[in-house]
């Protein structure tokens, strides 16, 4: 299953992304989020990742984000959160 966000993922929006993913968990194992039309992500954005992510883990679900632009992919550097996206090579910047 793939879900397609758009716009941001910040600290007005997290509540609804990570309520509408966490609700795809019972309906498919594999879920992968796109995020080739998200503008911005905050921190909250970021926290939501995570806690989205760590909750599919637990529940048998293989959920990744795939298609960050180059600031998410600068986050997930800076906070070595590779195994959560497809797609973004590890150490590419060390």
């Amino acid at each position: 299953m793939i879900v397609r966000c758009t716009g941001r993922i910040n600290l007005q929006s997290w509540a609804l992304f990570s309520t509408t993913v966490r609700g795809l968990f019972a309906e498919s194992k594999t879920i992968r989020v796109d995020l080739t039309n998200v503008v911005e992500v905050d921190s909250t954005g970021i926290g939501a990742f995570v806690s989205v992510w760590a909750s599919a883990k637990g529940s048998g679900c293989d959920l990744k984000f795939m298609n960050p632009n180059k600031h998410v992919q600068d986050v997930v550097e800076i906070t070595k959160l590779h195994d959560m996206f497809e797609g973004v090579p590890s150490g590419s910047g060390s």
